[in-house]
């Protein structure tokens, strides 16, 4: 038939727009946190893109060994947690490629919330939160990248407390709580967009 026209195609989803982590979490209040000390496979990576197109609009973000994804629904945050298990992408191990099982997973999570508190006790002993917290403030403050920024705090900790076995992890949950804390005080005077 000629001469009939198709009907315009639908609009594209609109892009939410988040600059600061409060606005992130706002936006996106469903969090699913997938522990990601080791690498996932090319494949992993390509069957998680394509699984988590099924969603409008998803943010992620990667700090201190957790990825973290972005939901404005509780149920699409559920539906990742689930995969996650399933499917076996939680890393626990630096450098493993093996995903942990649901048991394993639990566990880890339950070492970590009594790690982070000693940690947490131990940097306000020790006076260690303040320098760690200053130092990584700083080189945001002057556009280095959260990796960095991190590698170079963990470096302070390394220096004056050689013991500590994983200083990268101390000073990560510093900053995580530093962050979460106080957000208004910690973000202040920063440049660009910044997102733990």
């Amino acid at each position: 038939m000629m001469g009939a026209s198709l009907p315009p195609p639908p609009p594209p989803p609109v892009r939410i727009r988040c600059d600061t982590s409060d606005e992130l979490e706002r936006a996106f209040p469903h969090t699913t946190a997938i522990i990601h000390r080791g690498g996932w496979t090319a494949s992993e990576h390509a069957e998680l893109n394509g699984w988590l197109r099924q969603f409008d609009d998803v943010r992620s973000g990667e700090f201190n060994g957790i990825r973290r994804f972005y939901f404005t629904c509780p149920e699409q945050a559920a539906k990742l947690r689930e995969h996650a298990l399933e499917t076996g992408l939680h890393r626990l191990k630096a450098n493993c490629m093996r995903g942990a099982t649901r048991e394993e997973v639990a566990l880890e999570w339950e070492r970590m919330a009594a790690e982070r508190e000693e940690i947490l006790a131990w940097g306000r002993l020790t006076g260690m939160t303040r320098q760690v917290v200053a130092h990584y403030r700083a080189e945001r403050h002057v556009g280095t990248y959260s990796y960095t920024a991190h590698f170079n705090a963990a470096k302070i900790i390394e220096r004056t407390h050689p013991t500590i076995a994983d200083p990268r992890n101390y000073a990560g949950v510093m900053i995580e709580w530093a962050e979460r804390e106080h957000r208004a005080w910690f973000w202040r005077c920063c440049r660009g967009l910044h997102h733990l």
